[in-house]
């Protein structure tokens, strides 16, 4: 038993220093170690709360060391919380109250005092400068008088506190001063102002850098040698200060405005008022006369006052200009023409206008340049550029030619355009054209080549409708729901009444066209599509007039859908429209443009097109008629069938054919996208959305394939299946490649007299199995016969017949293999014992001996 005095089991006692008592029904008064990881002796007898914990520690178990050291109080050592080197342990050197150690176990500093920076403030802040690793020294504010760039890093020498960075507008070894240009109080105000000196007016840029007061030039005033002199001008006008000369007779004062304009005396003009204006005379001082020349305008002369015509007039009283002068004023007189002397064709203008009558290469109001498509004034030479290529704003369509370079005689082309008259396609381009805003067309070849050139030989013809679809159906925009209820016929047209269909459809609704119209469209890419439209409804606008007038949907992978818009359609009207199968104004469904690439997928494949069918609000009924579209076919150009255009002719790779490359070759089929199928990659160039066109995989003994399926055609060399890969029935052997990858079964002879099994099978490399012998025949070629028949199916023209051996006359058992003899009883005779010997005679019931009946 222990005794009472055990820590462990002082019950009602008080616990010894470093002990602590435990609470609760099985520990109550009992005592344990006070846990202060060996930073205190005591800790309270209830709480456990360590109590006058030493080594720099604090907390309720001395498990935290005191702000000023850093490191884990519960190791359990003296040396278990150091003090802060921020950067030394000194006090004087130690500008940061609290450290801790970081995730590395290294010291950081964290709360630096200002001027002061770095893991241990171990460094001066940005406007600073010192040595605080060194005793006793610290940071200290750069004396720079406040006007430090402190965005810009070292803004002073951080050991000197030499001011390298002074704010804009501030100099000095100590910012102390205002920088050239600049000009106030930079200790005190701190005002550096930019001085401002006038361009025109100022020697420099610099002024007095206390007053702001610029080095002005002579005849130039104030503080930014920006005005005048009394009496001088030009400041701003001319860059310098002269005088204004004003005429001392003629003007009001010596002083003049900016321009060096004076104030005249009344009836004086010019800029220094020195002559009388005009219908005065007399200049003298205090200003001139006014003229007593009604009749003629007022003009009279300047000295004597004498009445005369006005400027190039002619006649008894001034009223016609004089020869090649115009536009007649009875204060002004007539304006020279100034036709130019080669460029018109006289020297008399219009009288009103002042235009001159140009010759037929050059133009102008004086014929003074070169007519559009003309060059080198005055010589005029043609430019020769070409319409379709040339850039459409140098161009004047109705005459036909376009403007060129000067002295080069350059043109300026379209974008897909090039050579000196803009009449050849850039490279990877064809089909010039002036319908074309590039002129040419990207060769689009779907991807495969980037070589083509505009398709010789094809001619534009009409897709229409036929005569017996007489009737269209009418869908919603999805193409979701379809009706003809309400659709009728009356020639040439295509009607819809709108009360027949509501509740069936909710507009919009569109025209269907039919089948013609879908499926590759390639060649219809430059022509157009044309129709005839006419609607009536209860309101001009509605839902339905802000819808596409033309959709169509299609692509490769049937998942574009492009649209048309006709801007200005109106009810009661019927509108015709053709509208180009070109990209230029089709968009997505959600307004975006697009690209010649882009319209060449759909044409790939169209799946449909639509033709708006409701237009305003609430409609009554619409009309739709002359449909057509032009696609391109091989022919002859003719009046009604002119020759196509802008259809690429690409230089397909191997495997693919068509004008685009858009089918496959003979011998090929279309490898889709995800198909399981291997083919090299770098051996087969792939088409934009369409998957890639390989060669037919007939094991060598086919050359041709269905295109979409690939399913081999025309086996030869006796083979079958899909892919030419198994012997035909009748022939065996291994599909490798070669001519005579199947030989012909020979069950037993390969000749047909002698071949009695239709199918083998191999074995082995060399060998087979006849597996069809028919009845009668046995062997593994079939080559003898079976018991009950007789032959030599070996033998040609040989064959296994059935034995017939007589049922009276033969012995059980079956025939000779070879030669059919049955086994015959006694006294039967014959290949099948169906005959009696002599002295025999034969019956249903047996042989019987004559012999033995004389006896």
């Amino acid at each position: 038993m222990e005794s009472a005095n055990s820590p462990l089991k002082c019950v009602f006692q008080t616990c010894l220093p470093g002990f602590r008592r435990v609470h609760g029904k099985l520990y109550n008064g009992v005592c344990e170690p006070c846990q202060c990881h060996g930073h205190s002796l005591h800790c309270h007898e209830f709480t456990g709360n360590c109590l006058d914990c030493i080594h720099h520690t604090t907390g309720h178990q001395c498990d935290t060391c005191l702000p000023g050291y850093y490191g884990n109080a519960t190791h359990g050592t003296p040396q278990d919380c150091q003090p802060c080197a921020c950067p030394l342990t000194l006090p004087s050197n130690n500008f940061s109250p609290t450290c801790h150690l970081g995730e590395g176990g290294e010291l950081l500093c964290d709360r630096c005092q200002p001027g002061y920076t770095g893991p241990r403030c171990d460094r001066c802040s940005n406007g600073y400068y010192g040595q605080p690793n060194v005793p006793g020294e610290s940071c200290q504010p750069c004396n720079c008088n406040g006007n430090l760039d402190l965005s810009v890093p070292d803004s002073c020498d951080p050991i000197t506190g030499q001011c390298l960075r002074c704010r804009q507008g501030y100099d000095g070894l100590t910012c102390d001063t205002c920088s050239d240009g600049y000009y106030g109080d930079a200790i005190t105000l701190k005002n550096c102002q930019p001085c401002h000196c006038h361009t025109n007016g100022s020697l420099s840029e610099v002024c007095d850098k206390e007053t702001g007061q610029c080095q002005c030039r002579e005849n130039v005033v104030g503080l930014q040698c920006d005005k005048c002199k009394a009496q001088t001008h030009g400041v701003t006008t001319g860059g310098v200060c002269v005088p204004c000369h004003c005429n001392s007779f003629g003007s009001k004062s010596f002083d003049c405005d900016e321009m060096g304009q004076c104030r005249c005396q009344p009836g004086v003009t010019g800029p220094k008022c020195d002559r009388c204006s005009r219908g005065f005379f007399n200049f003298q001082e205090g200003g001139c006369t006014p003229c007593q020349c009604s009749h003629v305008g007022n003009n009279c002369d300047a000295n004597t006052g004498q009445c005369i015509c006005p400027p190039n007039t002619i006649g008894e009283r001034c009223d016609r200009c004089a020869p090649n002068h115009w536009g007649h004023d009875i204060t002004t007189g007539c304006k020279e023409c100034g036709c130019n002397g080669i460029g018109s064709e006289t020297q008399q203008c219009n009288v009103n206008t002042g235009c001159c009558k140009c010759r037929a290469s050059f133009r102008g109001e004086k014929c003074d340049e070169c007519q559009i498509g003309y060059r080198d004034f005055p010589q005029c030479i043609p430019c020769e550029c070409s319409v379709a290529g040339s850039d459409c704003e140098t161009c004047d369509r109705e005459k036909g030619v376009c403007a060129c370079a000067d002295r080069t005689g350059k043109c300026s082309c379209k974008e897909n355009v090039e050579g000196h008259n803009c009449d050849q396609c850039k490279s990877d381009t064809f089909g010039l054209s002036e319908k074309n805003p590039l002129g040419c067309s990207k060769c689009y070849c779907y991807g495969l080549t980037r070589s083509c050139t505009e398709a010789r030989g094809l001619i534009r013809m009409l897709l229409t409708l036929r005569p017996e679809q007489t009737v269209l159906p009418l869908v919603d925009k999805s193409n979701t729901v379809e009706k003809r209820t309400g659709v009728s016929f009356q020639h040439p047209e295509i009607l819809v009444h709108a009360e027949l269909v509501a509740g069936a459809l909710s507009e919009p609704y569109y025209w269907r066209l039919p089948e013609q119209f879908t499926g590759s469209m390639i060649t219809a890419y430059g022509g157009q599509l044309k129709y005839a439209v006419y609607y009536e409804a209860r309101d001009e606008t509605g839902p339905s007039s802000y819808e596409p007038q033309v959709i169509i949907k299609g692509g490769p992978n049937h998942n574009i859908l492009i649209t048309r818009h006709i801007p200005g359609l109106q009810i009661g009207q019927l509108t015709r429209h053709e509208i180009d199968m070109t990209e230029h104004e089709w968009r997505y469904e959600d307004g975006r443009s697009m690209t010649r690439e882009d319209f060449m997928d759909v044409l790939f494949y169209v799946d449909y097109i639509l033709i708006k069918a409701s237009h305003g609000s609430l409609m009554r009924h619409s009309r739709i008629s002359e449909i057509s579209l032009t696609v391109a076919e091989e022919g002859t150009p003719t009046e009604l069938n002119e020759k196509a255009h802008q259809i690429e002719k690409c230089d397909c790779p191997t495997g693919y054919s068509g004008l685009s490359c858009e089918e496959c070759a003979a011998g090929f089929y279309r490898l889709r996208y995800g198909s399981l199928v291997s083919v090299p990659a770098s051996r087969v160039p792939t088409a934009a959305g369409m998957g890639s066109c390989v060669q037919c995989q007939c094991s060598g003994h086919s050359s041709t394939c269905d295109p979409e399926t690939s399913i081999c055609q025309n086996c030869q060399d006796n083979t079958e299946g899909d892919h030419c890969e198994r012997c035909a029935p009748g022939f065996y052997g291994v599909v490798r490649g070669s001519t005579d990858d199947c030989k012909p079964c020979a069950c037993p002879l390969t000749n047909p007299e002698n071949n009695f099994s239709p199918t083998c099978v191999a074995e082995g490399f060399d060998d087979f199995r006849c597996t069809a012998c028919p009845e009668g025949y046995e062997g593994k070629y079939c080559e003898r016969c079976a018991t009950g028949y007789h032959g030599n199916p070996t033998m040609p023209g040989g064959r296994c017949e059935e034995c017939k051996c007589s049922s009276w006359g033969s012995l059980p058992g079956p025939c000779n293999p070879v030669t059919g003899q049955c086994r015959c009883r006694d006294g039967a005779s014959g290949i099948s014992c169906d005959q009696c010997m002599d002295r025999h005679v034969c019956g249903a019931s047996g042989i019987i001996s004559h012999s033995a009946n004389n006896l």
